[in-house]
């Protein structure tokens, strides 16, 4: 049987394996950790990177080699910049005389080139010259979305004349139909279109410019004809697109780009090369930082993410904050952009990390194989707690498979703190105070491009700790909500439905004992058969978020929003309902709870935890002496 003493002993032991070999040691004096034979190197494992970078490869295998300079370029620069675009050049110039810059990408709409308006008299002669022309003339990336009237069956009348044929409510065209009878002189005419489109496409692809090409957009919103008949039609109308496009008509210098929706209709990876997403938010100075998480968490790793459309002119600052890197983003025309406060507008189109027209470099000669660097942050490892005033030297790997590392810069939060250019890359700050702080490193390579580390937290001092509180539905005061038990497996007893109109919802009452940002999650679901859910969610009565609950086709599913800000005591979060079906369990809150820095276990139960490990590792010490330690291991080592 063993003894207390030999349990201890093991457990210390495969504690330390998880991190490497462990040496003990005699008693030394506390030093520049790299010095110090309880390296952390030994303990911890590298870092993953920040946000993940696709593959460059494109769903067309014979892509000109403009378009797979163009894809190239904007896998490297995801992430570290945001392109600016404008949709229409009147608000390209517009945007020109308030600003001085005009956005890096034009956005554009073959709309008038639709064969049914043709035929009413539209006139888009010279359009598609005028874009080749900016783009030529300037260095521009275009893309190009397409509002498809109807080919025939337009309703054509007071309430619904033919110019809004493109909208479900405008024709009875029917999609589903028009595909199950391909000999029918419906798809004679849904093929004339794309081949009409394809004629303008080609144009570009003449004058040597790839185009992001975005049709068929917002398609499960059901309010275009071509997503009137679900996802099914919806899929196959994109595929047949892609295919004619490519294999038919020989267009080899578009980059496909999807507008998000319910993940029902996706076309697949093999007919996708970017999503995006289509926004117009309430609330002008959101970070859209819910959007942005649902639609990495569908596609990190496989597809760039963009702000396709949208009714704001995102803020850099909330860009940086919340790390909401689009690879681009678009404000639709008119009001959306003129309503725009030139100040801020000038201030946006001015801001380092986004790209103007004037800043692209020569995107349609860059290298189709090029790579960033890679840049993991080694040292301090995340969620590590040292004393107040220890200095911390922090530590990075970084390296570059084509060029070389020109720096590697390193950052608390925001504010740099100091750079170095020579491996080992370090950075040294002495005395630190008291506080939770989260460090960051990024390298630079040879060629501009750079990459960020992922953050790693670390709290100095005495400890705030964050723990989950959950706040069920049917404890919430409701002004609409009802409380069911229908689709279980809920959380306490049931959940709360809306049903009612908008401005019906639920509020909870939430207490934190510290002010802060603090991460909010809502358990939600929608039956099968209905339609995503616009809400609202307040805090103490502003409005903070108008987020699209997407269909979970009778699923529970979470909703991160990311971090919501509490006031120190009573706080209320509330949400409100737009319309339709949608049950609510619950909301968790991860909530601080304070804890005194701990006083470490070798002096009082002989056991050895992860942070007493840690903070030996990098040559502090605990409370306790490090000759416990060695005391301690000699006895049981004998």
């Amino acid at each position: 049987m063993q003894t207390d003493k030999t349990k201890v002993f093991e457990r210390f032991l495969k504690r330390a394996i998880l991190f490497g070999c462990l040496y003990f040691y005699a008693p030394i004096a506390a030093a520049h950790w790299t010095d110090n034979p309880l390296s952390i190197t030994r303990f911890l494992s590298v870092e993953t990177a920040g946000l993940i970078r696709p593959p460059k490869t494109l769903t067309d295998p014979q892509a000109t080699d403009e378009a797979k300079s163009l894809m190239s370029f904007l896998v490297d620069q995801y992430g570290q910049k945001v392109l600016s675009g404008q949709q229409d050049m009147s608000e390209i110039n517009y945007i020109f005389s308030t600003t001085g810059k005009q956005p890096a990408i034009g956005v554009f709409d073959l709309i008038d080139y639709s064969p049914s308006r043709i035929e009413f008299g539209a006139n888009p002669t010279g359009q598609v010259e005028s874009w080749i022309g900016w783009a030529n003339t300037g260095g521009g990336i275009v893309s190009l979305s397409w509002h498809w009237n109807a080919p025939t069956d337009l309703l054509n009348t007071e309430d619904q004349p033919w110019w809004r044929g493109f909208y479900t409510e405008a024709t009875t065209f029917d999609i589903e139909a028009v595909l199950a009878d391909p000999n029918g002189f419906r798809y004679d005419l849904l093929i004339r279109d794309l081949d009409a489109i394809s004629a303008e496409l080609t144009k570009f692809q003449n004058a040597g410019l790839p185009v992001l090409w975005r049709p068929l957009h917002e398609a499960s919103g059901g309010w275009f004809w071509w997503g009137d008949k679900g996802p099914g039609p919806f899929i196959e109308l994109w595929r047949l697109m892609h295919d004619r496009f490519i294999n038919v008509n020989g267009l080899h210098n578009l980059i496909w780009v999807y507008t998000v929706g319910d993940p029902a209709w996706y076309p697949g990876d093999d007919y996708v090369d970017i999503v995006g997403m289509d926004i117009y938010p309430d609330e002008p100075n959101t970070s859209l930082v819910g959007y942005w998480q649902d639609t990495q968490s569908r596609h990190e790793g496989v597809k760039l993410v963009t702000l396709s459309e949208s009714g704001i002119v995102p803020d850099p600052d909330k860009i940086r904050q919340d790390n909401v890197w689009w690879n681009w983003f678009n404000v639709w025309s008119g009001e959306f952009i003129h309503d725009v406060d030139p100040a801020y507008l000038t201030s946006v189109y001015h801001d380092e990390d986004i790209i103007t027209l004037d800043e692209l470099i020569d995107w349609r000669h860059y290298p189709i194989s090029s790579s960033p660097p890679t840049c993991s942050l080694t040292w301090p490892s995340n969620n590590i707690r040292i004393p107040e005033n220890a200095d911390l030297t922090l530590c990075a790997e970084a390296a570059d498979t084509d060029g070389t590392v020109a720096k590697v810069e390193f950052f608390e939060g925001l504010n740099k703190l100091g750079e170095d250019s020579t491996t080992p890359y370090t950075c040294t700050w002495s005395h630190i105070p008291s506080g939770t702080y989260t460090f960051s490193a990024k390298a630079t390579d040879s060629n501009d491009l750079s990459t960020d580390s992922a953050d790693a937290a670390l709290t100095v001092g005495t400890i705030t700790l964050l723990e989950t509180v959950r706040f069920e539905a049917e404890d919430a005061v409701s002004d609409g909500p009802s409380f069911k038990t229908r689709f279980p497996p809920y959380s306490g007893t049931g959940s709360m439905l809306f049903d009612g109109d908008g401005g019906t919802g639920l509020t909870f009452t939430v207490y934190s004992s510290i002010a802060g940002n603090y991460p909010l999650t809502i358990r939600y679901l929608i039956p099968a058969g209905s339609t995503d859910k616009p809400n609202r969610v307040y805090v103490n009565d502003q409005l903070i978020w108008t987020p699209t609950f997407l269909i979970t086709n009778s699923l529970w599913t979470d909703f991160e929003f990311g971090d919501i800000s509490l006031h120190a005591g009573s706080n209320t979060v509330r949400i409100e309902h737009f319309y339709g079906w949608m049950y609510v369990d619950y909301i968790d809150l991860d909530l601080p709870s304070s804890t005194p820095w701990p006083p470490g276990d070798l002096d009082m139960d002989l056991d050895v935890d992860i942070d007493d490990l840690a903070i030996l590792a990098a040559g502090w010490t605990n409370p306790y002496l490090l000759e416990d330690m060695a005391n301690i291991s000699a006895e049981w080592m004998q």
